[in-house]
């Protein structure tokens, strides 16, 4: 018995002992990190502090409040804010600066850690891209943005917008970076901007409802806005890959396109300014020309034709080669083919304009090609008409053997022939050669 009291009064000494500095700590702790509650942050003095150490301006601070969990912070209320020059403008969110610990006292500046920036709207132009990737490699503090919706504009016009999105901008293994996770158009995005010491950055975009996956390496030259670099781009499987140079234009090669309609290479060059034009050389390896006329039925030539709205805003070309040669022109919001050759042995030669899209829209036509005549005489067969892909219905309406020009009832006859012979319900028919080139052998005599 007295063994077990000796034992219970020893145990009760050493939680004693145990109990007491482990309680002075505690209270010690409290005391230490409650005392910046009795301070006064004047608006002054954040506003010095954030502008110092993050380059923020902050505007109209409401309110003030610190508080000692999570963690030792400020929580700031402020009508608006911006970062360095108006790189990024964030209205109606509140900022809390997580104070470094060590440094509670120095009631002359802010000393923090983070920022975490919480609700609220930010505004980021795409014209402000350059500047936003100098200010994260510059950045030193982590800033942290929480439940925040990203609006993309340009020239103030809103482009998108990413809801309720967590943005994280620190330094990471030598590395800053940009990382935004949120809702576009109610579907999970994530986007990635690493900003490394050998001055170059990483860019990655992914939206896996779409299957796309966006992979951009950049790497700047000597000469000022002048950028090097490469792109992989996926989207339902639809591949894309290109390296690239940027200076006055964007010089495109070793480009490479892979999806079920077309393989092909290309390379060339695009412009931005003063508006969108390209010109590339295009050599496909494959090509699902039936798939082609279905897709551009569907996009220019339907009841309500989805691409005209591209075809108004691009210009450029399209150089093919290989399988077929020929131009593709996007000018004026039409679309024209000149040149065109199909068929290596016994050519043909065509052009096109496209000029009236929609369900009554046009294709407008005029074809050459040489057929032998006679045993030892070639004439120049020309035949002009138009086509309306909504129907798969071709019109001729003129057709020349060499001089001699075909009477309307005779050049009836051979849009019918061409009809039934060629077309037989599919456009795509048009590039079957051996369809093509049995039914010009109706024309020798």
């Amino acid at each position: 018995m007295n063994k077990k009291l000796n034992f219970i009064f020893k145990n009760k000494k050493i939680y004693k002992i145990i109990l007491y500095p482990f309680l002075l700590i505690v209270i010690i702790s409290l005391v230490y990190f409650s005392i910046p509650k009795f301070f006064n942050y004047t608006p002054k003095l954040i506003e010095g502090s954030l502008k110092k150490n993050s380059s923020i301006i902050i505007k109209n601070i409401s309110n003030t409040n610190y508080r000692l969990f999570p963690s030792p912070r400020l929580s700031v209320y402020g009508s608006s804010f911006e970062f360095k020059e108006n790189i990024l403008k964030v209205e109606g969110a509140k900022i809390d600066i997580i104070l470094n610990p060590l440094n509670l006292f120095n009631y002359n500046g802010l000393n923090y850690d983070k920022l975490l920036i919480i609700g609220g709207s930010t505004n980021i132009k795409i014209n402000k891209f350059n500047e936003l990737s100098n200010y994260i490699k510059k950045n030193k503090k982590k800033i942290y943005f929480k439940n925040n919706n990203i609006i993309i504009s340009q020239k103030n016009k809103k482009l998108f917008e990413i809801d309720n999105s967590l943005i994280k901008i620190n330094l990471k293994n030598n590395t800053q970076q940009l990382k935004i996770n949120g809702l576009l158009l109610n579907y999970n995005v994530i986007f990635l901007l690493q900003n490394d010491s050998k001055n170059k950055i990483k860019i990655n975009l992914k939206i896996p409802e779409f299957d796309i996956s966006t992979n951009i390496l950049l790497k700047k030259k000597d000469m000022p806005r002048s950028h090097e670099g490469s792109v992989n781009f996926g989207v339902l499987n639809n591949f894309f890959q290109f390296n690239f140079l940027k200076e006055k234009k964007v010089i495109i090669n070793k480009g490479f396109v892979r999806n079920d309609l077309i393989n092909s290479s290309f390379e060339g060059e695009a412009s931005f300014k003063p508006h969108f034009f390209f010109n590339l050389d295009v050599e496909p390896s494959t090509i699902n020309i039936e798939k082609i006329f279905s897709k551009i039925q569907k996009l220019f030539f339907s009841e309500n034709p989805q691409g005209l709205n591209i075809v108004k805003k691009i210009n450029g070309f399209l150089n093919f080669k290989t399988i077929f040669e020929g131009n593709v022109i996007f000018k004026n919001s039409e679309i024209l083919f000149q040149n065109f050759k199909t068929g290596k042995d016994n050519p043909v030669f065509f052009d096109a304009k496209i000029s009236e899209f929609g369900k009554k829209g046009k294709i407008q036509f005029n074809l050459v090609k040489d057929i032998q005549y006679k045993k030892n005489s070639n004439q120049e067969l020309k035949i002009s008409g138009f086509i309306i892909p909504s129907s798969s219905k071709v019109t001729f309406k003129q057709v020349l053997l060499g001089k001699e020009v075909f009477t309307d009832k005779k050049t009836k006859n051979y849009e019918e022939k061409f009809k039934n012979e060629v077309i037989t319900n599919s456009l795509s028919n048009i590039f079957n050669n051996t369809k093509i080139n049995n039914f010009f052998k109706n024309f020798v005599n």
